[in-house]
């Protein structure tokens, strides 16, 4: 995602809020709010962390684009030397998001990358 704006609105689709003013209204600000929002201007701090909770999305991704829309969920299961739930989360969310055919593609270039880079 290229900014916060476009980012806002991945997150209403993925977690199926298609009325911007009941959001509006959880968030006790008014609609034109959410639609300046989504057309990436300005956006305080306080009304991102509570986007944020109303959506159960990472503010560091909403803000910054780091991570994943879930990170904040995966850094809370994260534990010392836990790897693979920091790794898994992404895929499985990205999984739901890719066409059945797309994900076939992606799996196959996973395993192809796995039997390259395995000792022989």
């Amino acid at each position: 995602m290229s900014n916060r704006g476009d980012r806002l609105r991945l997150a209403m689709e993925a977690r199926g809020v298609r009325k911007q003013h009941a959001l509006a209204f959880q968030l006790q600000v008014h609609e034109s709010a959410i639609t300046r929002w989504k057309a990436n201007r300005s956006l305080s701090l306080d009304n991102a962390v509570a986007v944020c909770s109303a959506l159960d999305i990472s503010l560091d991704w909403l803000l910054l684009g780091r991570g994943t829309m879930d990170f904040h969920k995966v850094s809370e299961t994260k534990t010392v030397g836990s790897e693979e739930n920091y790794l898994l989360a992404p895929f499985k969310q990205l999984s739901q998001l890719l066409s059945q055919q797309t994900n076939a593609c992606l799996q196959a270039l996973i395993f192809s990358l796995l039997t390259d880079v395995s000792p022989k």
